[in-house]
């Protein structure tokens, strides 16, 4: 399972392009709060407490795009482990709040689904399903960021979609 995770974020880090190395960057950590399953056809856990660690390339920009790895207690009580990309516009700002709405594409270990998402055609690497979806980003003039995504799943996780929940601070210089 080691060597497959390791595997996953080597893939998805060598695919950035080498341009990112010059752009402004921000490491940031966070956690993993919640999600809220739509329409759910089965009872799921709601609390997904975990870790992840971020860079965002073009920090503090109009466009911003980055990695994130992590993991989580996922919707099975599961442990989840992934890798993923994202990126995302300043649409708005009100007051000391930046307004940020983008999207994710990443791999997330679902050993309970991959199955049935190999079934669907749907792209897997082993236990690790392609996820991706939209997001909408609450940046704080502190720095603290408020995520919320979405994942409509409903084929494989038997909702309508799922909401999912983060939070993360800045830490070290942004370069």
């Amino acid at each position: 399972m080691i060597l497959r995770s390791s595997t996953v974020a080597v893939a998805v880090a060598i695919s950035l392009p080498a341009t990112t190395i010059t752009a402004e960057t921000q490491w940031r950590v966070g956690a993993n709060l919640a999600s809220i399953h739509v329409a759910p056809k089965q009872e799921f856990n709601q609390f997904n407490p975990g870790a992840f660690v971020s860079i965002t390339y073009g920090a503090g920009k109009r466009f911003e795009y980055g990695l994130q790895a992590g993991g989580y207690l996922n919707s099975y009580n599961e442990r989840t482990l992934y890798v993923s990309s994202f990126a995302n516009w300043r649409v708005a700002s009100l007051g000391s709040v930046d307004i940020r709405a983008g999207g994710f594409l990443g791999f997330f270990e679902y050993p309970i689904i991959a199955g049935r998402a190999q079934d669907f055609g749907w792209p897997t690497i082993g236990d690790y399903i392609l996820a991706l979806g939209p997001s909408l980003k609450l940046r704080l003039e502190n720095g603290v960021d408020f995520t919320i995504g979405y994942l409509p799943a409903s084929s494989l996780k038997k909702a309508n979609g799922v909401f999912t929940f983060q939070a993360s601070i800045p830490f070290g210089r942004q370069h």
